[in-house]
């Protein structure tokens, strides 16, 4: 478990609110199309583990100009898994705010 400033909590909040709206901020739009347009093996409980830490670092940096640097330091395959955890956890965020269920 991290710990986050306030600050921090805006700017995760912001990027949320921001691919809830189609402007996806940190990610690079046509490899976001490519790692939705193919199917993948579930990740492994280490694959897991690795991700939630690049999740946690994106999170602490500063600035989105050093987020977006972080993610295109990331090989393309754990980059891959990180698009798949960060959409996953901007669906559960409009999902959770969506009070009319059909």
């Amino acid at each position: 478990m991290i710990t986050i400033n306030q600050n921090q909590l805006n700017a995760v909040e912001y990027l949320i609110q921001q691919s809830a709206q189609g402007n996806h901020v940190l990610f690079d739009l046509d490899l976001v199309r490519r790692v939705f347009s193919t199917s993948s093996a579930p990740m492994t409980e280490i694959e897991a583990r690795e991700v939630e830490g690049h999740i946690e670092s994106l999170i602490t940096l500063g600035t989105f100009e050093q987020q977006k640097t972080y993610v295109q330091s990331l090989p393309e395959e754990v980059l891959c898994r990180v698009i798949k955890t960060y959409f996953n956890i901007v669906e559960n965020n409009l999902f959770e705010k969506n009070l009319v269920r059909h």
